[in-house]
């Protein structure tokens, strides 16, 4: 009985592992896409708040900070050389990714309550950013808002999808001070497994 209780607790491991593995090497793939046109720094950053999605049980996490190389001038008028925030979450299991979304999702970034599901028009003192849920990890892009447009947004989405994406995969967009919009896969509102 002890041999199998053993047995068990390590092939448990063993799958972790390899999901994190799974997610380390998509982020490799998306860091490495972009080191032409990026300084990516993995320390010293200032990761930008979440929430309470670092109060989560995770089993890893990741943040990296892309700083474009080329500068370009921003609404402002101003040249800049935008900054963007990558960071990766990854979880045990789905069920452990459910409970980390459902207490993510009541104080979600900038300190809003949201519904699984249901779009919201304005957001007081958030950025741009693109987060993509897959079976046990959460992947997020934040952005400036004074470097960022509709098209980037949709580009970073589009990059994004291609490696940390699947069929299945939900992602919400939010922009500027809002909106935060569930463009993919967006769960019912309804569903009872959202609910406490």
């Amino acid at each position: 009985m002890k041999n199998l209780f053993v047995a068990l607790i390590t092939l448990t491991a063993l799958h972790v592992r390899g999901q994190v593995e799974e997610l380390n090497q998509r982020t490799e793939l998306f860091v490495s896409e972009l080191e032409g046109r990026f300084k990516v720094k993995s320390i010293n950053g200032r990761e930008p708040d979440y929430g309470v999605l670092q109060e989560t049980e995770f089993v890893q996490h990741e943040y990296y900070q892309l700083k474009q190389l080329e500068k370009e001038v921003n609404e402002l008028g101003n040249k800049v050389r935008p900054t963007y925030h990558l960071s990766t979450f990854a979880y045990e299991d789905e069920d452990e990714i459910l409970y980390a979304l459902k207490f993510w999702f009541k104080t979600f970034i900038g300190d809003k309550r949201v519904t699984p599901g249901r779009d919201y028009r304005s957001v007081d003192h958030v950025n741009p950013a693109v987060i993509i849920i897959e079976k046990n990890y959460i992947s997020i892009l934040t952005m400036s808002c004074y470097a960022t447009d509709v098209q980037e947004l949709r580009q970073w989405r589009s990059d994004m999808l291609g490696i940390f994406g699947g069929p299945n995969s939900m992602v919400i967009e939010i922009g500027c001070d809002g909106p935060i919009e569930w463009t993919k896969n967006a769960p019912d509102p309804k569903d009872m497994k959202w609910r406490r």
